[in-house]
């Protein structure tokens, strides 16, 4: 079977390689209880945002973000903890140009009790749980690049929630 390629024109490369150079995407941390008491979780999330860098989709087909993701979870004793992670929606363009949110995934350390995961739109998905009063852990994101995408700046909200158990 022959291999398939696309031509691309000099003037497409740099509109892509110039104006596709980030996404971002925000990053809401919340906390819940569910056992009914005077007691508190902390869940601090940085950096508030990520990039990817723009990328030949032929030469790099999965982009990792610039910047990893922290996050940290206090709880007033040794508790056990689980952690969800949500995206609202797709990635949406100020133009309106949407980008399905399961092309963006992550890596995540360490293991356990975080897991890797492929982000879904509208669904919250496990991202870990544990036990402790203190727990620090990174997340890697990364996207699946494709020519398929109109070159720009994209946008979506991604909410992460601990709950006590």
């Amino acid at each position: 079977m022959p291999k398939k390629t696309r031509s691309i024109s000099q003037g497409e490369k740099i509109a892509f390689f110039s104006i596709f150079s980030i996404i971002i995407f925000w990053l809401w941390a919340s906390a819940t209880e569910s056992i009914p008491s005077p007691q508190w979780i902390n869940i601090s999330i940085s950096p508030g945002a990520i990039n990817f860098p723009a990328a030949d989709p032929d030469a790099q087909p999965l982009i990792q973000a610039d910047n990893q993701v922290a996050l940290s979870i206090s709880l007033p004793r040794s508790r056990r903890w689980v952690l969800y992670i949500r995206a609202e929606g797709d990635l949406t363009s100020s133009q309106g140009t949407t980008i399905p949110i399961s092309n963006l995934s992550w890596a995540a350390s360490p293991q356990p009790p975080l897991k890797d995961g492929v982000l879904v739109a509208r669904q919250n998905l496990q991202l870990g749980a544990g036990q402790g009063r203190l727990y620090n852990g990174l997340l890697t994101f990364y996207f699946k690049n494709s020519w398929n995408y109109v070159a720009g700046t994209y946008a979506q909200i991604i909410t992460f929630t601990v709950t006590q158990i």
